[in-house]
């Protein structure tokens, strides 16, 4: 006798999702190539998300959830969070992708992703927090501070092709030390 699990089953189609939605975008992907790559019918994809933008929006939610669990912020060693989302971007190069098209093709007229939207404003706080007890210096509004870390940590993977051939030279290990030398520089008072 088979026993379902559809925690399981909507687990694996959103991780057939976002490799799908990386690779393509939000246009370009097919629910025919997702329901196969998590052993199911499209069907079952549309009775589980009830569409293609709403399993959309369920694969950001996941990447939330796993970039918070991966690097969650350390107001304390700021260089060191920007380093920890560094190693996310290098671990899962599928990310900067998703993200790319999720800037790209996500309707404006949905409402925006309440998990990012409260994780963002956690990290701005937790940014103020920090600013308060003299841990981080003040000569940065934090929601600024926060968007130059998050731009930071990402450098190296939203560059072009051509850069990164003409940068080659460096290795992992140097691309993280550049992102949280520069991270450090930024929070020097």
């Amino acid at each position: 006798m088979v026993t379902r699990d559809p925690d399981a089953k909507r687990r694996q189609l959103v991780q057939a999702a976002l490799a799908e939605f990386a690779a393509h975008g939000i246009a370009g992907a097919r629910i025919d190539r997702i329901a196969k790559a998590a052993n199911c019918s499209a069907g079952l994809v549309y009775t589980y998300f009830g569409s293609k933008d709403d399993l959309f929006s369920a694969a950001f939610d996941s990447l939330i959830e796993t970039v918070l669990e991966e690097a969650p912020i350390t107001p304390d060693d700021l260089p060191e969070y920007a380093g920890k989302l560094f190693d996310g971007y290098e671990d899962h190069p599928e990310v900067a992708r998703f993200l790319t098209w999720h800037r790209l093709e996500s309707d404006p007229d949905r409402a925006p992703n309440a998990a990012a939207i409260a994780s963002t404003a956690d990290k701005i706080a937790a940014i103020e927090d920090a600013q308060r007890r003299g841990v981080l210096p003040e000569h940065l509004v934090p929601a600024e501070l926060l968007g130059m870390i998050l731009q930071i940590s990402a450098v190296w993977t939203a560059a072009t092709p051509e850069f990164g051939e003409a940068v080659a030279q460096y290795t992992r290990a140097d691309r993280r030390r550049v992102v949280t030398d520069a991270v450090a520089a930024l929070i020097r008072p």
